[in-house]
């Protein structure tokens, strides 16, 4: 009968907690319950991607990112480019957490986006054009069908990342229709993923455009733009919702200007391996525990170093994609041995094998050191390591009994003694 109790009692449990618990899950918050059929081939891709899609309208009442402390969910997109304010337990503070703690988040954006969402934005590192201010390029834009408009550029401005697009580099243009944003070029966190032609700018068409313009042309136009945090969470801003669209993901394109034409756009490639990559299911990379030891101790970790000591630093690194984990190889993988000004800093080898390692004699110089990666590449998480180990000199009695640099100091008291002899002799027993 007790058993049958804690039977009971942990299936009520588990019955009150949401499994929130299986990984990949995501909250989709659409402004429009038509987005379900416009976007269908998006969300379809997620859930091939093994993603488990929750859609729900941003307005719905019962909307909660986290219960008992615990997330519900493991990424969020926002496809609600108008929304004033989220329902339940759901706000732009609510949502920034979110992301401080490690989640991802995919916000699509539009011209007339509101405040709400441009904010959030910003607090993301990226600020969206004025309200009203859309992109335009009368040269480089959707011809196809019959169509002349400037607002629908088509740009080949891809950024070339295979931690991003793996091998579904976007071949023909993406088209978009939206607004454009501002990413401070001293960013270390933000990646341009899709940006302007150079004959494309921004304008509000109900201003006068200042002379000269003050919203971003060319390439300064960012349409997408990745965010990597340095908690490697990771933040997608799209000045577009329709590029995410089944209609943008099946038109054929042609150039108005050049007049060429391609099948099918790019937007499936580039929408669909941004949104893998935002949501973590591509560049992740895993580390193991950093390892170092004497070269002529292998299997022992010591607690401290002495000046002079060999010493071999190494660490295990893989590639997690799709759930499957590759050894990753990379030739700029660094590291510095540190005591407030870096001793030493070289690069790691690979064994091809994930394995990274650097032999290295320890600097003559005593002290508090430590280890440092601090490992930064295009589309690939970030590591960030550091190990503390101090470094001792010589004991008393760890010095060698016969210096090398002291031999000349030692032939000279050995000579002085032969010429004291020698004189002793002569003087002894000369005549």
């Amino acid at each position: 009968m007790r058993a049958f109790g804690c039977f009971l009692c942990f299936a009520l449990l588990a019955a009150a907690i949401p499994a929130t618990l299986a990984q990949n899950n995501v909250l989709v918050l659409i402004g429009s319950s038509s987005v379900k059929d416009t976007h269908s081939q998006f969300f379809d891709d997620l859930r091939a991607a093994s993603f488990n899609v929750d859609i729900k309208s941003v307005k719905d009442k019962s909307l909660k990112l986290k219960e008992y402390d615990t997330f519900l969910y493991d990424s969020l997109v926002l496809f609600a480019p108008k929304a004033s304010n989220f329902g339940g337990d759901v706000s732009n503070q609510a949502i920034l957490d979110f992301v401080d703690s490690g989640k991802n988040l995919l916000l699509a954006a539009s011209p007339d986006a509101s405040d709400n969402i441009r904010s959030l934005a910003l607090e993301c590192g990226v600020e969206l054009d004025d309200k009203g201010a859309t992109v335009y390029d009368h040269f480089s834009h959707q011809a196809a069908d019959g169509a002349d408009d400037p607002t629908l550029v088509a740009t080949t401005a891809v950024v070339e990342s295979s931690a991003i697009f793996g091998s579904n580099q976007p071949k023909a243009p993406v088209l978009f229709q939206g607004a454009a944003a501002t990413v401070p070029s001293s960013s270390e966190l933000a990646i341009v993923a899709l940006s302007g032609e150079p004959t494309a700018y921004s304008a509000d068409p109900s201003k006068a455009s200042p002379d000269p313009p003050a919203l971003p042309v060319g390439g300064g136009a960012a349409l997408v733009t990745l965010v990597q945090a340095r908690n490697n969470a990771r933040v997608l801003v799209s000045g577009s919702l329709e590029l995410f669209s089944n209609a943008a993901f099946d038109a054929s394109v042609k150039i108005a200007a050049s007049g060429k034409s391609y099948p099918k756009s790019g937007n499936k490639d580039f929408a669909v391996s941004a949104a893998l990559w935002t949501l973590g299911e591509r560049g992740v990379l895993s580390i193991g525990e950093l390892q170092h030891h004497l070269v002529t101790s292998p299997d022992v970790t010591p607690t401290s170093y002495r000046v002079n000591d060999d010493v071999e630093v190494a660490l295990d690194v893989q590639l997690v994609e799709g759930g499957k984990k590759t050894p990753y190889k990379a030739d700029d993988l660094q590291i510095s041995f540190v005591m407030l000004d870096p001793y030493i800093r070289q690069l790691m080898t690979h064994d091809s094998n994930g394995r990274f390692s650097l032999k290295f004699k320890v600097p003559d110089v005593y002290g508090v050191f430590k280890y440092v990666i601090d490992y930064k590449h295009l589309g690939y998480s970030y590591i960030n390591l550091q190990n503390v180990v101090p470094v001792r000199p010589f004991k008393h009695d760890e010095y060698e009994r016969f210096l090398l640099p002291a031999y000349p100091y030692y032939v000279s008291v050995l000579s002085t003694m032969v010429a004291f002899f020698m004189l002793g002799f002569v003087y002894l027993y000369s005549k």
